[in-house]
């Protein structure tokens, strides 16, 4: 008789862990970021991790996970591998059977740890941009590897605040994006409002108001030097419509390299630089904040550059295009020896001819070099602004 109970209760036991390891899986494969343990008593909360790594091919998604806020530490997560759950069923059932006494303190002291670190964040990155641009549907897809329907309507009221957390080069990071809509918000009260770590100008590559309005919001950054302090990408939304295409990817680049920021076109309809962007946005807040006297160096010597090259600042619009370091202008020849003081008048007309060829023959030359040295500089300017992992 005691046989047969003993049994009844393994078999139950049993069927309780087959039970919580179906719920487990089952959480581990949908897209909501909060699970409830079953039979603890307790609800406890998971959040989704975003593993990138950077390799010379680009980033490399490494997969999604949803980790337990319990098992956050106050360190970076090199120091926390170990205790990192992929929420295997034993896994599941250790912490089930844990969580009676302790996981309301531990989720109170893993909050406290993950506001506390300033190496995790959590950063807040400010979108902004027209109407109709995209920004909550980049958001939506920044949350999880799972592609969205980008074109869904629905997405567009889900404005907000959203967050996700990053692991990238061995460290977790968390990231918060700031979303409001243009008829809600406009970007100029937005960037009033908010003190973020990042900015993320987006407009749409199909309509060319939207550039207009992201220039404004780069002019309104560079006055107030958040440029120089914090990460700015300029994002080109919808690169996937070719066809109805206004803006050129070149216009796109030679505002960002204008106005010192990074530059991607990214494409949501088919995620495409979706993740990039988001690895992207994460690295320059990090340069920023880990090399802020660099970041400030850069920006003046830029500015002064920029300075010598045109009578403005980017405020003014026009590029003056002048020589490279601002010490010649190339609206004016470079000629060759003048022609009184041992120029070619007093000469023998053979060696006068000469002389007058060659003059002409290096003044061509340098006119150029000095031409190919400024379409070089602007080249490596714009593959520059490209780099979403260099200052």
């Amino acid at each position: 008789m005691v046989a047969h109970i003993t049994a009844d209760r393994n078999r139950s036991k049993l069927q309780e862990a087959e039970l919580q390891a179906v719920q487990i899986n089952y959480a581990c494969h949908s897209s909501v970021p909060v699970a409830s343990m079953p039979n603890t008593g307790v609800e406890e909360e998971y959040y989704r991790l975003r593993h990138f790594s950077i390799t010379g091919k680009g980033v490399v998604n490494r997969g999604d996970s949803l980790k337990s806020r319990r098992s956050k530490s106050n360190n970076s997560v090199a120091s926390s591998n170990s205790s990192t759950e992929h929420l295997t069923p034993a896994a599941g059932a250790v912490a089930a059977g844990s969580a009676r006494t302790s996981a309301t303190c531990s989720l109170a002291s893993s909050r406290e740890s993950s506001t506390s670190n300033p190496a995790s964040g959590p950063y807040k990155v400010l979108m902004l941009g027209g109407p109709a641009v995209g920004k909550s549907s980049l958001v939506s897809q920044f949350m999880t590897s799972e592609y969205l329907h980008a074109y869904d309507t629905s997405i567009d009221d889900d404005s907000g605040e959203k967050t996700v957390s990053v692991l990238l080069s061995g460290e977790e990071s968390e990231l918060t994006f700031i979303d409001h809509s243009y008829s809600e918000m406009a970007p100029e009260n937005c960037m009033s409002t908010y003190d973020p770590h990042g900015y993320c100008v987006i407009y749409s590559s199909t309509d060319k108001e939207t550039f207009l309005i992201a220039e404004r919001i780069l002019q309104i950054l560079w006055t107030t030097e958040n440029i120089a302090q914090k990460a700015v990408i300029l994002v080109a939304n919808k690169a996937d419509l070719a066809r109805c295409r206004v803006v050129t990817s070149d216009e796109g680049k030679a505002m960002a390299t204008q106005y010192d920021c990074k530059f991607i076109e990214t494409s949501v309809g088919i995620n495409h630089n979706v993740d990039e962007l988001l690895v992207g946005l994460l690295s320059q807040i990090r340069l920023k904040l880990e090399n802020p006297e660099k970041s400030r160096d850069l920006f003046r010597k830029r500015s002064i550059r920029k300075s010598k090259r045109r009578a403005c600042s980017p405020l003014g619009g026009a590029i003056c295009l002048a020589g490279i370091g601002g010490s010649t202008n190339p609206s004016t020849p470079v000629s060759g020896p003048p022609a009184s003081g041992g120029g070619f008048v007093d000469t023998p007309p053979g060696s006068a001819h000469s002389r007058k060829y060659r003059g002409s023959r290096t003044s061509a030359s340098l006119k150029v070099k000095g031409l190919l040295g400024r379409v070089w500089a602007r080249d490596s300017k714009s593959k520059s602004c490209e780099n979403l992992h260099v200052l």
